[in-house]
């Protein structure tokens, strides 16, 4: 599967002043994510769970714009990572997105520390900072 999201804004995207909306960015980061994670962590995906986001904006996404939106893992802790997204379009960085999740038990009760192979699969999802 391609890493890259390619989205098409839609005009339901759009704020009044004709921008892709704020709220839409964590939309395309979640979808991003969504391509990439549930094949590094099969195991787990399903009781993955944000707790953090946010969104530095750089420049506006316009309708008429092709968007493009990676995904990777910038650093993971016991039982939490974080994820980094770079909104671009036209060649330009639009926003960076940086989202922590955590993993749940199986009852859902809370927070469970990750396994090694899923330690092994995140760290394989790590990329350098690059802001």
């Amino acid at each position: 599967m391609d890493p890259v999201l390619r989205v098409e804004p839609r005009w339901t995207d759009l704020d009044p002043a004709g921008h892709v909306n704020n709220s839409v960015y964590l939309v395309y980061a979640e979808e991003a994510r969504a391509r990439l994670l549930p094949q590094a962590l099969p195991s787990a995906w399903d009781r993955v769970v944000v707790v953090h986001n946010e969104i530095d904006y750089h420049r506006p996404v316009l309708l008429s714009d092709s968007v493009e939106v990676t995904c990777a893992v910038e650093s993971f802790g016991t039982s939490s990572f974080t994820t980094v997204h770079a909104v671009t379009a036209a060649g330009h960085k639009c926003a960076t997105v940086r989202t922590v999740q955590v993993v749940l038990r199986e009852d859902r009760s809370g927070a469970r520390p990750w396994t090694v192979d899923e330690r092994v699969a995140l760290n394989d999802l790590i990329v350098p900072a690059t802001t």
